[in-house]
């Protein structure tokens, strides 16, 4: 064959490769609007649209997907859809508080679930971490909301906020699952809290850490890892939040809970963040309350699955 046989045949492969690809591509946006439409109406339909309406009558909204801080996970990897929006990675260079490492190891997406597991770090107490991180940071008015699965660990699962400068944090879910039976308040409870942090401009320590924690239990008081639970956040300005669990107002934030002695309240963008964390006030204890090897071992408790994170912006109705 010609060299200018081969060299017309390869182009016309490589266009025929590229409208492919194009409507590959159409496609699957096509999909993913038509998901986005259909999650945003059933979501105005639902019961947390019509409970912020009756709370708030005199804001005329529906509701509208956020697509940088939503995923169904119905893939399997952290492949290119995963890593549109999240890091696997903490947003600065901390590596978590107490005995956590966080580590991208810890994290994968399979069977619709993101999976963030707890492991032992080799020859050493410290406990590795999964940790996912929004790329963009986000800011009110917006309801945000995951429906997971707590680990059956006496680390912390969680679903939480926090501003670039780490000097606000809204957590929507920290809760310690373990079922040890010195745990069991703990498993029952899970908390929603407010952090305002006096930060050392010199080296970013705390100097107060002015918070608030609300508790919730369900009805029957049964430990909240048995089962996947919804947990969201209506933040609709810098001194309102209003925390629901399964669709349940459980905790209004308000200004005088927040109590920020600057008055701004939780005025900043945050990035969004899903993780399992070991606390030091926890590990220091004598004895610790930390994980044991066996039950990081164990493949049936040491994970924490999110089935979806849902966040909606309100537009104006027309």
């Amino acid at each position: 064959m010609k060299f200018t046989d081969t060299l017309f045949l390869g182009v016309i492969g490589l266009l025929f490769y590229s409208c492919s690809s194009s409507q590959d591509a159409s496609s699957q946006s096509e999909i993913n609007q038509n998901q986005d439409n259909k999650l945003a109406i059933e979501f105005n339909n639902g019961i947390i649209a019509k409970s912020i309406a009756e709370s708030y009558p005199e804001l005329k909204q529906t509701w509208k997907i956020a697509p940088n801080f939503s995923d169904e996970f119905n893939y399997e990897g952290k492949n290119a859809e995963f890593k549109k929006n999240w890091n696997d990675t903490y947003f600065n260079g901390w590596r978590g508080p107490g005995l956590t490492e966080w580590t991208s190891n810890n994290s994968d997406v399979k069977g619709g679930n993101l999976i963030i597991s707890a492991t032992r770090k080799p020859n050493t107490n410290r406990v590795y971490c999964g940790v996912i991180t929004s790329k963009k940071e986000l800011k009110y008015p917006v309801y945000t909301e995951v429906r997971a699965k707590v680990a059956n660990q006496v680390l912390s699962s969680n679903f939480w906020f926090l501003s670039k400068d780490d000097k606000r944090e809204l957590d929507v879910l920290e809760i310690y699952g373990g079922d040890r039976e010195s745990e069991k308040w703990f498993a029952a409870n899970a908390a929603s809290n407010t952090h305002v942090f006096l930060r050392n401009d010199s080296d970013n320590s705390i100097i107060k850490d002015i918070n608030k924690s609300v508790k919730s239990k369900l009805v029957d008081g049964s430990p909240w890892r048995n089962e996947f639970h919804t947990y969201g956040a209506y933040w609709k300005d810098a001194f309102t939040v209003d925390i629901y669990y399964d669709g349940k107002l459980v905790n209004k934030i308000r200004k005088e809970s927040i109590q920020d002695p600057a008055n701004l309240g939780l005025n900043r963008e945050m990035f969004m963040v899903m993780d399992l964390e070991d606390h030091d006030w926890r590990s220091r204890k004598t004895p610790p309350i930390t994980p044991t090897d066996k039950e990081l071992a164990d493949e049936s408790k040491n994970k924490y699955l999110i089935d979806y994170v849902r966040t909606f912006r309100p537009i104006e109705k027309k």
